[in-house]
């Protein structure tokens, strides 16, 4: 329901009406056509589909009545909420075009705004005819003015014939019609009394306007339901709109840290490759990494070899044999001595056999330089190619054992 702020008095003849700082429209609306910035006319579904089912339940007729609300105002613009409707019921039965409003009509109206909408007022008019001439609305004009006067005062007229509806406010000495209008929707129980009310004593028509009335609000709700529909298109799309977005950027995302762990990756082997470069520890480096290296023939840098690392072992063992004899007594020292001895011996002539058998490939090293270090000679190359099955005496590998006939 609509809630009233305060009440006063209107300019136009005592009408009452709702004005505050704000006005409190419905939550529930649907706009129909362009709405005025600064008077907007609202009607109930309940007033808006009675109206309509007596205008298309019987096209044929005229029908006319009051329409029952309040009007609120705020200092930007002014409102009519149409709430209920009154069919103005002549002694025939049916309104003729010149019989519209007369005294014995107006009793009976004011009779039944008392009894179903005592907390109304009368806000304007309606009439529904299948005859729109240019004559016909200078007759509905006269007829507004002298029963509903004042600027807060619509008519609502329903063409049947060109089935239009359309709202309009006295202007200048004018109907303007109206662009546009708002149906609001809620609980009016005083409209739906109304309307069974008026079913009950009219039977004979209750069939058609009941037909009727189910056929508006079924395409009322059709309407609504397709408004939600496409409202959650809208709704789906922009979410997959922004999945796709997340994704991308997510996707981006990934790639820049795999292009990133690539790199780091790389560094690190290359720093593992330093290491293993300067250490001689060929472990630190993957088979799959492990290259050819050509090697120069001439004499490059030579790292140690094997006979170098056996006189190196020989000189740590005596150093610990030395320490070993301070310690023992001469009995003692003298066995120590002899074992020491006897393990350098035996160290030495490994170290003669494996020497005099094979030889690791160092960092620089050649076929020649290699015959040259242990046979004195470069002619011996070429027997030791043959030897290790070599086809080419320049390539060598850094770590290969070259066996020494």
């Amino acid at each position: 329901m609509i809630e009233i702020i305060c009440n006063g008095e209107d300019e136009n003849k005592g009408e009452k009406s709702t004005s505050g700082k704000g006005i409190r429209v419905p939550k529930n609306i649907k706009q129909i056509g362009n709405v005025d910035s600064e008077r907007k006319i609202y009607i109930e579904d309940y007033a808006f589909t009675y109206i309509n089912s007596l205008a298309y339940g019987s096209p044929e007729e005229d029908h006319a009545g009051v329409l029952l609300g309040e009007c609120q105002k705020s200092e930007d613009e002014k409102c009519i909420f149409i709430k209920g409707v009154i069919k103005a019921k002549p002694e025939g039965g049916t309104v003729k075009q010149g019989v519209i409003f007369d005294e014995k009509i107006w009793d009976r109206v004011y009779t039944e705004i008392e009894k179903y909408f005592p907390n109304l007022q009368v806000v304007g008019w309606f009439m529904a005819t299948a005859d729109l001439t240019a004559e016909r609305m200078q007759y509905l004009r006269r007829v507004h003015i002298d029963n509903f006067a004042g600027n807060m005062k619509t008519l609502y007229v329903v063409n049947t014939s060109e089935k239009e509806e359309n709202f309009y406010l006295y202007d200048e000495g004018e109907l303007k019609k109206q662009s546009g209008y708002v149906c609001f929707y809620e609980r009016n129980y005083e409209m739906q009394e109304y309307m069974m009310e008026v079913r009950g004593r009219q039977s004979v028509e209750s069939p058609e306007k009941d037909k009727v009335m189910r056929s508006i609000r079924t395409i009322i709700q059709e309407k609504e339901e397709l408004k939600q529909h496409k409202k959650n298109g809208s709704m789906m799309y922009g979410i997959s709109a922004f999945m796709v977005v997340v994704i991308l950027v997510l996707g981006v995302n990934i790639l820049n840290n795999y292009e990133k762990m690539n790199r780091l990756d790389k560094s690190l082997n290359n720093i593992t490759k330093e290491i293993a470069t300067l250490t001689g520890n060929n472990d630190l480096v993957s088979d799959d990494e492990q290259r050819v290296v050509e090697v120069n023939k001439i004499d490059g840098n030579v790292f140690p070899t094997e006979a170098e690392t056996v006189k190196e072992t020989q000189v740590a063992t005596e150093q610990e044999t030395e320490a070993a004899t301070e310690r023992v007594t001469e009995k003692e020292t003298q066995k120590a001595t002899e074992k020491a001895t006897e393990a350098v011996t035996s160290k030495e002539t490994e170290a003669a056999v494996v020497v005099a058998k094979t030889h690791m490939v160092a960092k620089g090293e050649t076929l020649n330089s290699i015959c040259l270090k242990y046979y004195g000679t470069t002619l011996k190359a070429k027997t030791v190619a043959q030897a290790n099955g070599l086809t080419d005496m320049d390539r060598l590998y850094i770590g290969q054992i070259i066996k020494l006939p």
